[in-house]
């Protein structure tokens, strides 16, 4: 049981913040009309941090091996999590800008948590017998 919840639980905290940050107090730039990389990060991030809640809602009810498998799953999203605002859409070049001050730092730090917490259950559900 205690596995369980360890493999599990950091999932869905970590996967609901990622989608509740980038929408609320780590939101893009506000722009003139226009959307910007910032946006398409913000949003791009949310649906991933969706994914990550729902694998650690379902890991909640699984079995170890399936639960191991799950949590590879959520550090490969945790790795497209840090790639999306750093290489593949990225923000705002002004070092000034709400998105790269708070946004940018705000989802490396999560998405370098959820790999922790995910590598970490994932290890301890690959030496579970079941």
């Amino acid at each position: 049981m205690k596995n369980k919840l360890i493999a599990s639980v950091p999932s869905i905290v970590i996967g609901a913040l990622i989608a509740i940050a980038p929408q609320t107090f780590a939101h893009a730039c506000t722009g003139h009309g226009m959307f910007g990389a910032c946006h398409w990060s913000q949003q791009t991030a949310t649906g991933i941090g969706v994914v990550i809640l729902a694998l650690g809602v379902i890991a909640l009810f699984s079995g170890p091996k399936t639960r191991m498998g799950l949590n590879i799953a959520v550090i490969a999203d945790c790795l497209l999590l840090l790639a999306v605002p750093t290489i593949l859409i990225g923000v705002c070049p002004g070092a000034m800008m709400h998105c790269r001050m708070v946004m940018l730092p705000t989802l490396i730090v999560l998405g370098v948590l959820g790999i922790a917490f995910a590598a970490t259950g994932a290890w301890l559900d690959s030496r579970t017998r079941a």
